[in-house]
């Protein structure tokens, strides 16, 4: 399972797996969650017959994959009750946190003594596979009892090592959604993060695995929880491990084909730089800035990038380049303090006046719109799931969601649209190609464009830094490449000009946090 960069030397092939216990590999949730809900029940019913019974969501949110004490103090915060948290050794009660999570814990044996542990086969048939293989493999949980679970389940020779409550306690590890279980795993194991796969069904869980840069997070949707598992960091989701390929090719080219120098885990080189010198930041928006999703419209800023990027912009220059209309990004991001370039830069406008439209946008709007109409005509007739996006300076033919053989289809449309209108030209990019003017304009231009119009070109001062995801981005990195820094998100599959890497949207806004701190 080896697949090399071709941009850096560093060995990128998955080596290691790592497997949340609970829900993952044993189906102790049943266990766990019907022990949770018999104590909160006893609780309220003695102390609080106000309250409701916890719920499915519940346990989700508050309790599923935190460690027991800190699970109680979630699930009482989120219904507005305060225990004091008390000491470990507790007895079984109502009266503090560890009362209660003692409590669970002496139903959860009872239980588990009772009905035994249920092993899911399609996990352990695919453990057993990928061990033939010759990958390390670590069990983790945040539960005390993972070493009796996986004795009594017979599995425990299956892995190569163990992190639990119990190691938890003894070396001090922060629990989900902190990393340090998962990173301890991957220590013990001998394998750097970005070489191991984290194996999580509990969005804490996932969120650990993305915090701690592992190179690979896959949320496990038993429960029919899988949007939630993407929403809070899961990398790719499966229902269960049947037919999951670790050898697929789009699986390894994405997330194990890292084209550039990996910033995250460990390398400062790049902060080293950017400390000495104030970047001016030219950002893409879609899967820089919001995940790539299937319909162009969902894509949706989180609340949270959203706010660290207002805290970038009262520091930096920042500036927004993209293939969508400058009014459809302007109001995606809602911040006046950027600067938006539309359309690939035919127009640029910002704070104190700034303003740009290309010269030659009357001549191209009307093309346009008859070319629009030939598109969009044909497609409706010869394809199924393909999308059309008229943006004022280009058309853009989406086929994400279209079958296999529209694809084809939407290529060969394009080439005769380009010899029916010559002037024109195609962009290539995810799952999406572009019929746009046949000018000498792009990302890279109107970077340059605004670090001109900004009297920034001849700063010595400050390092320009284009960060985006796409073979359209590939302007912006090759305008910079002398004068600044570019760094590829994900990867798509052609050479680039990009230095250094960062995987995903998530390790984006970690960079925009690290960027925050060294000058703030």
């Amino acid at each position: 399972m080896t697949n090399k960069s071709q941009n850096s030397s560093k060995d990128h092939s998955i080596k290691a797996l790592i497997f949340d216990l609970d829900g993952v590999i044993t189906q102790t949730r049943k266990t766990h969650k019907k022990a949770w809900k018999e104590m909160f029940d006893n609780f309220f019913e003695a102390k609080h017959p106000e309250q409701s019974s916890m719920t499915e969501s519940d346990y989700q949110e508050y309790v599923d994959g935190k460690p027991r004490y800190q699970g109680v103090k979630s699930f009482l915060a989120s219904r507005s009750i305060d225990l004091p948290f008390g000491s470990t050794d507790d007895d079984p009660g109502f009266d503090t946190i560890c009362a209660l999570g003692n409590s669970k814990n002496k139903l959860f044996n009872k239980v588990l003594v009772t009905d035994g542990v249920e092993v899911f086969e399609d996990a352990l048939e695919k453990l057993k596979e990928w061990r033939g293989q010759g990958l390390k493999t670590a069990i983790v949980s945040s539960s005390k009892n993972c070493k009796k679970i996986i004795e009594v389940a017979g599995i425990s020779h299956l892995f190569d090592t163990r992190v639990d409550g119990v190691t938890s306690e003894e070396l001090g590890l922060k629990g989900k959604p902190d990393p340090d279980i998962f990173t301890e795993a991957a220590n013990r194991l001998n394998v750097s993060v970005e070489n191991a796969v984290v194996f999580e069904d509990a969005t804490s869980g996932v969120k650990a695995g993305q915090k701690g840069y592992f190179g690979l997070v896959v949320g496990v949707s038993r429960f029919d929880n899988a949007q939630s598992l993407k929403d809070n960091g899961a990398d790719i989701t499966i229902n269960d491990f049947n037919g999951f390929n670790l050898e697929d090719e789009t699986l390894q080219e994405e997330f194990f084909s890292r084209q550039g120098t990996p910033i995250f885990p460990d390398n400062d080189e790049i902060f080293k730089i950017l400390k000495q010198k104030k970047p001016v930041i030219f950002l893409d928006y879609d899967g820089t800035l919001s995940p790539i999703v299937p319909r162009p419209k969902d894509a949706i800023i989180s609340p949270d990038m959203k706010k660290t990027l207002k805290k970038l912009a009262e520091l930096y220059t920042v500036a927004i380049v993209t293939g969508r209309d400058k009014e459809d990004v302007e109001n995606l991001v809602g911040l006046d303090e950027l600067i938006y370039a539309g359309s690939h830069g035919y127009i640029i406008t910002g704070p104190d006046g700034l303003f740009m439209e290309h010269p030659d946008s009357e001549k191209i709007i009307p093309k346009l719109d008859t070319i629009e109409k030939e598109v969009t005509s044909y497609l409706k007739d010869k394809t199924e799931g393909t999308q059309v996006d008229r943006k004022r300076y280009a058309i853009g033919i989406h086929y994400r969601n279209a079958r296999a053989q529209d694809e084809k289809v939407v290529l060969d449309l394009v080439d005769e649209i380009l010899k029916k209108h010559p002037g024109h030209k195609k962009g290539e990019g995810k799952k999406i190609i572009e019929i746009k003017p046949d000018l000498d304009w792009h990302k890279g231009k109107a970077v340059l464009w605004i670090l001109d119009a900004l009297d920034l070109s001849e700063n010595k001062n400050v390092k320009p830094v284009f960060i985006g995801d796409d073979i359209t981005d590939e302007d912006g990195f090759e305008a910079l490449k002398d004068i600044g820094l570019g760094i590829l998100v994900g990867v798509h599959g052609q050479p680039t000009a990009a230095k250094y890497a960062l995987k995903n949207v998530f390790q984006v806004r970690e960079f925009f946090k690290k960027l925050i701190a060294i000058h703030k």
